[in-house]
C-alpha cells in the first residue's frame, strides 16, 4: 500500500538521498518511476543480490503464492539490521478503501493491468460456477460480482492480520492513517528511517497536493455508503455506473445487513436506490 509514494518521499525529501524523477499522475498514482526493489513474488526476493545499505525495498503482500509470514522470513535479518515499515488495514473497511486504490491505479489507470489482480490465482474456484470455464474471463457480470462479493473479506484479512504478524521492530501506520494524516505520517517514517527532512513546508506541500489527487477514490468510498443508506432506507437517490470492484463492495455490505441481491443473470448493477431495494431479499 502507497509503498511508491512512501519511496518517492524517502528519496526526494531528504537529506541522504538524491531527488528522482517522479510526478503525481492523473490517476493519483505515483508509478511515472521505478522502484528500486519492488517484489511480487518470493523468487524475486531470493534472487535479489544488490542490497546496499541504503537499499529502499517495497515488496507487496500477500504475494499470490507467499503470505507475509512467509515474506518476512524470505527477507530474514534484513528485518532486523534495518528500518522496516508495514503499510496494514485496521478494519475491513480499510481493506475495501485499498481496493478501489488497487482497481485505479494498478487494474486500470497507469497500470492498467486488469482484474488479474484480483482474480488471477483462483481458477479452483471459478471452476465451480461452471466447470466449462477456465478463469475470470469466462464469468458473467454478475457471477463475477457475486463471487468477489465473497471472496475479498477472506482474502483481504491479510492486510488486517499483518499487523500482529509484523515484528515488533516494523514501524506500522494504516492505510487511512496515511490518506488522511499524510504529512505526520510521511514525517514518522522519515524519522523512524534515521533520515533527515530537508524542508517539512515542502513535504507539506506535496503531501496537499497528492491527498488532492486521491480525492476521487475517497468519493466513491464515500458514495457507496450513501447508496447503502439510501437503499435500506427506501429512499431515492440515484448515481452514476460503478466499477465491478465498488459493486462487488455494496452486495458485500448488503450482505452484513442481512440482505442478498437477487443476482442472477444481473450483468447490469441498478443506478438508482428504488430499483436495487427491489432486488433485495432478507438472508
Amino acid at each position: 500500500m502507497f509503498g511508491s509514494t512512501v519511496e518517492h518521499v524517502l528519496r526526494s525529501f531528504t537529506e541522504e538521498y538524491e531527488p528522482n524523477r517522479c510526478q503525481i499522475l492523473a490517476d493519483g498514482s505515483m508509478h511515472s518511476f521505478t522502484k528500486e526493489f519492488h517484489p511480487t513474488d518470493i523468487f524475486a526476493i531470493k534472487n535479489f543480490n544488490n542490497y546496499q545499505p541504503d537499499s529502499i525495498t517495497t515488496p507487496i503482500y500477500p504475494f499470490n503464492r507467499a503470505h507475509l509470514p512467509e515474506i518476512l522470513n524470505e527477507f530474514g535479518s534484513l528485518l532486523f539490521d534495518n528500518q522496516s515499515v508495514l503499510i496494514y488495514a485496521d478494519s475491513l473497511r480499510s481493506c475495501e478503501l485499498n481496493l478501489l486504490f488497487q482497481y485505479h491505479k494498478i487494474a486500470t489507470g497507469s497500470y492498467n493491468m486488469g482484474l488479474d489482480i484480483f482474480c488471477g490465482e483462483n481458477a479452483h474456484d471459478i471452476v465451480n460456477w461452471n466447470t466449462a470455464y477456465q478463469s475470470w474471463h469466462d464469468m458473467q457480470s454478475w457471477e463475477l460480482r457475486e463471487w468477489f462479493s465473497l471472496f475479498y473479506s477472506i482474502w483481504t484479512q491479510e492486510w488486517i492480520d499483518s499487523y500482529s504478524q509484523a515484528p515488533n521492530n516494523f514501524l506500522k501506520i494504516s492505510n487511512t492513517e496515511l490518506l488522511l494524516d499524510t504529512t505526520n505520517s510521511l514525517l514518522k517514517i522519515i524519522d523512524f528511517c534515521h533520515l533527515t527532512c530537508k524542508s517539512v513546508e515542502d513535504l507539506r506541500q506535496f503531501a496537499t497536493t497528492w491527498q488532492t489527487k486521491q480525492n476521487y477514490i475517497l468519493e466513491e468510498f464515500a458514495l457507496l455508503d450513501q447508496i447503502i443508506e439510501h437503499t435500506l432506507n427506501k429512499i431515492e437517490f440515484n448515481w452514476k455506473d460503478l466499477n465491478i470492484i465498488a459493486e462487488s463492495i455494496i452486495q458485500q455490505r448488503l450482505r452484513e445487513n442481512n440482505y442478498e441481491i437477487q443476482c442472477n443473470g444481473l450483468n447490469i448493477f441498478p443506478t438508482n436506490s428504488i430499483s436495487l431495494y427491489n432486488l433485495l431479499e432478507k438472508c
